[in-house]
C-alpha cells in the first residue's frame, strides 16, 4: 500500500558544481519548498558514487522526512524520534489493517533497514561537520524550511551526543571505540547461506541452444553477442554492466594472449589520447557516459560498482579467463562477431560501445535479461535469482569455480575486482551439496582411522 503522504519526492536534476560549468545529473528531494538544498549539496560530493547508491541516499532521507513530518506532534527530543524511526523500519507501521499515522510502512528485511540508517548516518555525520565549521547552531537556521530545520535538528542532536561521549576520551586510555546511539539490527548470519550459480552442465546447453538464432543464414547459428556477454560473466567474472560498457577497442591480442580491458566510464584516458571517456563521448558523439543516466528513465543506463582498478594509468582492470581455454574461445568469437553480426550505429547515431542491438544502438541492461530468461527457458531452466539462473548466476559460478580449484582468497579477491576480501566471500561458500560431500568424506576418513587403531583386549576369557 502506498503511503498516504506525500511530504517530499525524488526528482533528477542537473546540478553545477563550480565555476567550470562541470555539470551532474544526480537524483534530488523536492519538498513543497522546493530542491532541500542541503542533500543537494550533500549528493554532488557524491556524485562519483553508484547510481544505486545516491537513489538509495535519496530514498533514506525521503523516508525520515515522511516519518518526521507523520510524528511532529509526538517526539520533544531528536534521539526518541530516530529510535522510533529505527523501529519502524524494521516493524512497519501497521498494526492490523489500521495505521493511525498515514504511513502504511511494511516490515523491511534487516538488511535493507541497516542500509537506510547507515545512509542516514552518513548524511547527518556531514551535516553536523558542515553545521559545525560554519559556526552554525540550530536557532539562527530561521530562514530554513521545516523539512530543512529536522535535517538540522538531526545533526545537532548528533553532535551533542557526539560531544556527550568526548569526555571519555580524556580519561586514562584513549576511547578509540564509540558506539552508535541507534544501532543496525539483524538476525545473526554467519554467511553459511550458499551463493546459487549457474549450473556449470547447463552452460554448453546454453550457449548452444539457448541463443540459437531464429534465422539460419551466413552470420551464423547461434546469437554471438549473448555468448560473448555470458562468457565474460561465467568465465572472466564481470558484472553485466561491466560487460555491456566495453568499446569496441577494449580488447586486444597482446603477445598471443586476449586482453580484455574493463575502463572506468568516466576517467580513463579515451582513444584519441588526449582526453578522458567523458569528455570523448560529449564531444565526439553527444552523449554522457552510460552511469550518469537516469536510471528510471533510460533503458541505457549502466551502474559502476567501484571495483578495483588494477591500472591506475589507464583506470581499468583486465579480465583474467578462468579457465584459460575459454579466453582463447572468446578472442575468435569476438572477431566474429565484428565480421558478422554486430549491427554498426546509423550515420548520426555512431558511439564507440561494442554490443548493440538490431538498429545498432547499444545494448541494453533489459534486453540481455530478457534474452538470457529465454534462453534459460528454452534448454528447460526456470528462471530464478535464487536458483543461478539470472544473469548474475554466472558470476557466482567464477567465484564457485575459483574456490572449488582451491585459489587462494587473494586470488579470488583480485579475479572478482574485489578490494576487500570479505567482498568475495559471500561468491564463494560452499553449496549444500559441497558441504554433504565434505561430511561423507569425513565420515569415510574416521571410519578407515578406528579400523586401523589397535583396541587392546581389557578382559581376557
Amino acid at each position: 500500500m502506498q503511503t498516504l503522504l506525500e511530504s517530499s519526492h525524488r526528482e533528477y536534476r542537473r546540478i553545477i558544481g563550480d565555476a567550470t560549468g562541470r555539470q551532474a545529473v544526480l537524483p534530488v528531494v523536492i519538498t513543497e519548498h522546493g530542491v532541500l538544498s542541503q542533500f543537494a549539496q550533500y549528493i554532488y560530493l557524491q556524485r562519483c558514487m553508484s547510481r544505486a547508491w545516491q537513489d538509495a541516499a535519496t530514498f533514506a532521507i525521503q523516508l525520515l522526512l515522511e516519518f518526521s513530518e507523520a510524528n511532529q506532534r509526538f517526539y520533544e527530543q531528536p534521539r526518541a524520534l530516530f529510535a522510533a524511526f529505527s523501529d519502524a523500519l524494521y516493524t512497519g507501521t501497521i498494526e492490523g489493517r489500521r495505521d493511525p499515522s498515514g504511513l502504511y510502512w511494511q516490515a523491511r528485511q534487516p538488511d535493507d533497514a541497516n542500509a537506510l540508517i547507515d545512509h542516514i548516518t552518513s548524511f547527518t555525520d556531514w551535516l553536523s561537520k558542515i553545521n559545525e565549521d560554519a559556526g552554525l547552531q540550530l536557532n539562527p537556521w530561521k530562514e530554513a524550511s521545516r523539512h530543512e530545520q529536522r535535517l538540522n535538528w538531526a545533526a545537532y542532536a548528533h553532535r551533542r551526543d557526539n560531544a556527550f561521549l568526548a569526555h571519555l576520551l580524556f580519561r586514562g586510555e584513549p576511547q578509540m571505540d564509540q558506539s552508535r546511539t541507534i544501532r543496525s539490527r539483524g538476525l545473526p548470519n554467519g554467511h553459511l547461506t550458499p551463493t546459487k550459480a549457474f549450473p556449470e552442465l547447463k552452460l554448453n546447453l546454453l550457449i548452444t541452444d539457448g541463443f540459437r538464432r531464429r534465422a539460419r543464414d551466413r552470420r551464423g547459428l547461434v546469437d554471438l553477442r549473448n555468448v560473448l556477454i555470458t562468457s565474460l560473466m561465467h568465465y572472466g567474472g564481470l558484472r553485466l554492466s561491466e560487460a555491456l560498457s566495453l568499446w569496441c577497442d577494449d580488447v586486444t591480442i597482446e603477445n598471443g594472449e586476449v586482453i580484455v580491458r574493463v575502463h572506468h566510464p568516466e576517467s580513463r584516458l579515451a582513444p584519441d589520447g588526449k582526453t578522458n571517456r567523458a569528455n570523448y563521448l560529449q564531444e565526439r558523439f553527444g552523449l554522457l557516459p552510460r552511469n550518469q543516466l537516469v536510471k528510471a528513465t533510460d533503458s541505457l543506463f549502466l551502474g559502476w560498482k567501484d571495483p578495483l582498478i588494477t591500472d591506475e594509468a589507464l583506470m581499468c582492470f583486465e579480465v583474467y579467463f578462468f579457465s584459460h581455454d575459454a579466453g582463447l574461445e572468446f578472442a575468435q568469437l569476438w572477431r566474429d562477431y565484428h565480421l558478422k553480426q554486430r549491427a554498426k550505429p546509423m550515420v548520426g547515431a555512431q558511439h564507440p560501445y561494442a554490443f548493440t542491438n538490431r538498429d545498432g544502438q547499444p545494448y541494453s541492461h533489459r534486453m540481455f535479461r530478457k534474452a538470457h530468461q529465454l534462453a534459460v527457458e528454452r534448454v528447460g531452466l526456470k528462471p530464478g535469482k535464487f536458483l543461478g539462473t539470472t544473469p548474475h548466476g554466472h558470476r557466482h559460478a567464477f567465484g564457485q569455480r575459483l574456490a572449488a580449484a582451491h585459489a587462494s582468497a587473494l586470488t579470488i579477491k583480485n579475479a572478482m575486482h574485489h578490494k576487500s576480501i570479505e567482498s568475495s566471500r559471500v561468491y564463494t561458500q560452499p553449496t549444500s551439496t559441497d558441504l554433504r560431500n565434505c561430511m561423507i568424506e569425513l565420515e569415510s576418513a574416521l571410519s578407515e582411522q578406528h579400523a586401523s587403531t589397535h583396541i587392546p583386549q581389557l578382559y581376557k576369557e
